[in-house]
């Protein structure tokens, strides 16, 4: 499959990540076969001696690099053609399928809100027509692909009946009716809401579910869309201990956490996964109970003296490793769906050599 494909998933993931060209090394209109994620210059030789002389690969880069770095990967990268790498950019942290939101999910925090707005998430609305008998399954197909969520409500659309016309021209082939001739028939209109990251995907399922030979597909964006932005934070419904806070923040990160502060159950939480030092201090002027960041290397316990607000950090690389796999489920998926016959690795360990599928 061309490399150029697999940018629409990463914009899907990461909105608005893209930029320049010196956001991509290499060609775009390679094929590929095989799909890397890495955030750091270890990972990225491990996976250029993996790759060798074949060709075919995409690597989507996750880590924070300067434009010196950039232009030193460039270089070294350039005698390997058949390599392409996407730096992702950051926007993937600060939306609902971002790492900070599981966490506050998995905290019982029902309506976690960004601690620093940055706009809105753009939300859609996807229309079709077709028959009766066929709604339930299109619907599903719909449902299963992402769509059809209103916060802690899921599977919500909406149809209603009316009359359809069409004439199908030389060489179609209706399901309903025949070629050469006007058809009127009784439809329903489904309507569901579709986030914007997920619209590739529930139009690819609507379209395989959908009974007619060209089925009409309509897409609008309405005003519902949530804030996004960096950092989350809110109530937890109920009082909550660190230690207990600890468990389902590792169920998420899947690491332990390198410095716990604080005993007392906390109400509240402030979840940040960018600079450790700018987390901190959101925490310290926000009255929250709880603080789960990433590794400050000692400032957390600097903040304590003169703060009351438990402290949960866990090693910098758990954020990035949680935010590479949501991209590799997303990219595996979508190549089964599809049938690209992709094979998507990760890293075998943070800053090390080797990759796993």
């Amino acid at each position: 499959m061309r490399a150029a494909v697999l940018d629409g998933l990463i914009d899907e993931f990461a909105p608005m990540s893209g930029g320049p060209a010196s956001s991509w090394i290499g060609s775009r209109r390679i094929e590929v076969d095989r799909f890397y994620v890495a955030w750091s210059p270890a990972q990225l030789e491990g996976i250029v001696d993996k790759v060798g002389g074949d060709g075919g690969a995409y690597v989507a880069y996750l880590g924070a690099v300067g434009e010196r770095a950039r232009a030193l990967i460039a270089r070294s990268l350039s005698p390997h053609k058949g390599l392409i790498v996407r730096f992702v950019g950051e926007t993937w942290r600060y939306h609902s399928w971002g790492v900070v939101e599981r966490i506050a999910r998995a905290l019982g925090v029902d309506d976690p809100i960004p601690v620093r707005v940055m706009g809105k998430e753009a939300d859609l609305k996807v229309t079709t027509f077709l028959p009766a008998a066929d709604l339930p399954k299109v619907r599903e197909a719909v449902f299963a692909s992402g769509g059809g969520r209103y916060g802690l409500y899921s599977r919500c659309s909406f149809a209603a009946a009316g009359r359809g016309t069409f004439y199908g021209e030389r060489g179609s082939k209706p399901v309903v009716g025949e070629a050469g001739k006007l058809e009127e028939l009784d439809e329903q209109r489904l309507e569901v809401k579709v986030p914007q990251e997920k619209l590739g995907r529930v139009i690819s399922a609507l379209r395989k579910a959908h009974p007619y030979e060209e089925p009409v597909i309509e897409t609008y964006e309405t005003m519902s869309g949530t804030e996004f932005g960096e950092g989350r934070m809110g109530d937890l419904g109920g009082a909550l201990t660190p230690q207990a806070a600890s468990r389902r923040a590792a169920s998420v990160l899947r690491s332990q956490p390198v410095l716990s502060l604080g005993r007392e159950a906390a109400e509240s939480v402030l979840i940040w996964d960018g600079e450790p030092a700018d987390g901190l201090h959101e925490a310290s002027v926000s009255a929250v109970g709880l603080y789960v960041g990433p590794d400050s290397k000692g400032l957390a316990r600097v903040m304590a003296r003169a703060s009351d607000v438990a402290v949960l950090e866990f090693p910098r690389y758990c954020f990035l490793l949680a935010g590479a796999r949501e991209l590799v489920h997303l990219v595996r998926e979508t190549s089964k769906r599809e049938g690209w016959g992709l094979r998507t690795y990760l890293p075998t360990r943070v800053g090390g050599e080797g990759v796993r599928r």
